[in-house]
């Protein structure tokens, strides 16, 4: 990447930032209800088992929430696997009663660690990875919030014969003509916002 592509990424994230903090709140239960059966949806066709694993995520503030989906994935039967910070890397644990929970440096809450497993041992398990972002571009491709988290757990994934599917989280403002890339970082297969789906690669 170069440095104008890396300054353009910065300006962008600030932009998509900013943009999210004035965003109206007071539809956050619709849009949750709306983007979690588009998800749904999507995993249905996969098609999930009550043996599934599925990784999520708790939204921090202002991100798109899936707490509906998360719940009725529980209710499923499916295990659905929530990250914590660990330093650089992103360990995961089981959902569940978030009352238990501690909010992260980050102000995000995060399960216990105990039992938590790495990236490496967690994704490649996964049928879906459900994956936050600010922003995703027409190929796939997305803009994080800057500290790298995903891309690397996701780089856990290379060159696997059949990957999880990648379900890319935004608004639907956030849908992007270009995000600047790096050659490490991995497109996902599918985008879900409050008003639509937009798939980028098909499973077979």
């Amino acid at each position: 990447m170069t440095g104008e592509d890396l300054e353009s990424k910065i300006a962008l994230r600030s932009k998509l930032r900013a943009a999210r903090k004035s965003r109206d709140t007071t539809d956050s239960s619709h849009n949750d209800s709306v983007i979690s059966g588009h998800i749904w949806d999507l995993l249905e066709t996969i098609p999930i088992t009550h043996d599934s694993v599925i990784a999520a995520y708790v939204p921090m503030p202002f991100e798109p929430p899936v707490n509906h989906v998360r719940s009725r994935l529980r209710e499923f039967g499916c295990t659905v696997l929530i990250p914590i910070v660990n330093g650089d890397d992103l360990l995961w644990a089981a959902d569940g009663d978030e009352q238990t929970w501690e909010h992260n440096s980050f102000g995000t809450l995060e399960p216990d660690a105990s039992g938590a497993i790495p990236s490496s041992q967690a994704l490649p398990a996964c049928t879906a990875i459900i994956v936050p972002a600010q922003g995703i571009d027409q190929q796939g491709f997305r803009i994080g919030q800057g500290k790298g988290f995903y891309d690397r757990a996701l780089s856990k994934l290379a060159g696997m014969e059949n990957p999880p599917l990648l379900i890319g989280v935004t608004y639907e403002s956030e849908f992007l003509l270009h995000v600047p890339t790096e050659s490490h970082d991995l497109a996902v297969d599918v985008s879900v916002t409050e008003s639509t789906v937009r798939w980028f690669n098909t499973p077979d």
